[in-house]
């Protein structure tokens, strides 16, 4: 058999499927389909044959040379064909098939075992005769089908998935250089697959189909409703009383360590919930904080919204907080212990509260104080003002020091009493250059006790004034 016109195919420029990246809407990355390089049975070359080799005993040499991590197990000369050399003049070479103890099998020339020409694998010569029927196909019974080699590498992932049906959706033209399959299984939901190109070390990835959902790379194997269904033990993990009416794929971790889905629950609301790259459960998201991921489409917002704050009140009281939350924004997020920085509006409430509150599924404390509190530290607050906090601290210092005219113009918080739990120390500066280190019950209705500045200073107190100016009225010293 004489395969000419297969052999320039292989050596033709662009032998990978024109596909460079394009972002997805969901932030996934899919090579773009393309139909590649026909690849004809040919005409009979003009050259002289070249003389019967073993290809079992050049395979290794050939695979060495081609760089392919392949260990071979069978090996056949298809056929010879004429290319042009390097002098420009015509040669000729071998068409070897070769099967792989693992990977997948393919196609090449090769003039000799240490001069070997770019490979097609089986799989992207069984897409070439999607369009082209006479196509070169590959025949060993190691390599049929052409998808054989997949079901060990996607079991890695999806166990227990025995490969029923693959095909190339398309390939990367610059690095990572890959292939990407979408493939079925006898039982259960397919996927997609990114596997390295013949000769390239790309790491080998698996993605839900939800991922490429309306895109170019959309799965054709597996019906929505199988997706779904994989996916529920993962909506279970994160909320079991929800029954999952819908799912889809929001996004990839800003760290590409995991992936977060929406679910859509009969009752109660949806949730967003982030898998790790192995599918496990890691966290959920209520939907009233799913913002920053682009919000649900499952869950009206006003339900989602109601719901959580239940839910947050629920957390407040078993914590010996009575917030009825009305309303609550997070912050940012502690990952070491999965706990959210949350700030909470509520009634009974008025300097509001803040702080630690632990995400579902997470074992870590609840730790919630009052917006004076957080201006010790991390001054986070938004729903109670800084200036609102130094007004009540204004009328708090009139009533414990009523002849001292003291207007309150600048607060230094310095943290929590270390005798007394959310009781709060604080320094306080007046207009009339008085100042005084207080302490604040944890009721916030009182000043426990007040140290003017001068007394601090003369006493050399461990905690003394650091506002600039303070404890310097001029009277200070028979006043006070």
């Amino acid at each position: 058999m004489k395969l000419s016109k297969l052999a320039g195919a292989l050596m033709a420029a662009g032998l990978a499927l024109a596909a460079s990246f394009s972002a997805t809407a969901s932030y996934a990355q899919n090579p773009e389909p393309d139909d590649g390089p026909p690849v004809k049975k040919g005409a009979k070359a003009a050259t002289a044959a070249l003389p019967a080799v073993n290809p079992m005993e050049l395979a290794p040499q050939i695979v060495a040379t081609a760089k392919i991590n392949c260990e071979p197990i069978n090996a056949k000369v298809i056929g010879q064909t004429e290319i042009d050399g390097a002098d420009g003049k015509k040669t000729r070479a071998n068409m070897f098939e070769i099967a792989c103890k693992a990977g997948p099998g393919f196609i090449l020339t090769a003039p000799s075992a240490t001069d070997v020409k770019q490979p097609f694998s089986c799989n992207y010569l069984v897409k070439i005769k999607e369009k082209q029927a006479d196509a070169t196909q590959c025949t060993l019974p190691e390599n049929l089908p052409e998808y054989k080699w997949l079901t060990p590498v996607v079991q890695k992932f999806v166990p227990g998935c025995e490969v029923i049906k693959a095909r190339v959706i398309g390939s990367t033209t610059t690095a990572p250089l890959i292939d990407r399959y979408e493939f079925a299984c006898a039982a259960g939901s397919g996927g997609v697959l990114d596997y390295a190109q013949l000769g390239q070390t790309a790491e080998t990835e698996y993605k839900n189909c939800l991922i490429f959902d309306g895109t170019a790379s959309a799965c054709t194997f597996t019906t929505k409703a199988q997706l779904i269904e994989a996916l529920k033990p993962l909506a279970a993990s994160a909320n079991p009383n929800c029954q999952v009416t819908d799912a889809r794929f929001v996004g990839i971790t800003k760290d590409n360590d995991g992936f977060y889905y929406e679910f859509g629950c009969a009752t109660p609301p949806g949730f967003i919930a982030l898998a790790n790259l192995d599918g496990s459960y890691n966290r959920s998201v209520a939907c009233a904080s799913a913002m920053g991921l682009g919000g649900c489409k499952f869950t009206d917002a006003n339900v989602a919204a109601a719901d959580a704050n239940a839910y947050m009140t629920g957390v407040l009281k078993a914590n010996g907080k009575t917030c009825t939350v009305k309303d609550y924004t997070i912050h940012g997020t502690q990952e070491s212990t999965k706990r959210d920085y949350a700030e909470f509006a509520c009634p009974e409430q008025p300097f509001g509260l803040i702080g630690f509150v632990p995400q579902p599924g997470s074992d870590g404390q609840t730790r919630v104080y009052d917006c004076f509190m957080d201006q010790t530290g991390r001054k986070m607050c938004t729903m109670v003002k800084p200036d609102d906090l130094m007004k009540h601290l204004d009328r708090l210092i009139k009533v414990a020091q009523p002849t001292k005219n003291c207007d309150v113009k600048e607060v230094r918080y310095i943290g929590e009493s270390s005798d007394q739990e959310d009781a709060l120390l604080a320094e306080l500066a007046c207009v009339n250059k008085r100042g005084y280190i207080v302490l604040v019950s944890p009721d916030r209705k009182t000043i426990v006790d007040a140290v003017p500045c001068t007394i601090a200073r003369s006493q050399k107190m461990e905690l003394k004034c650091e506002i600039a100016g303070n404890g310097t009225y001029s009277s200070a010293a028979n006043d006070d």
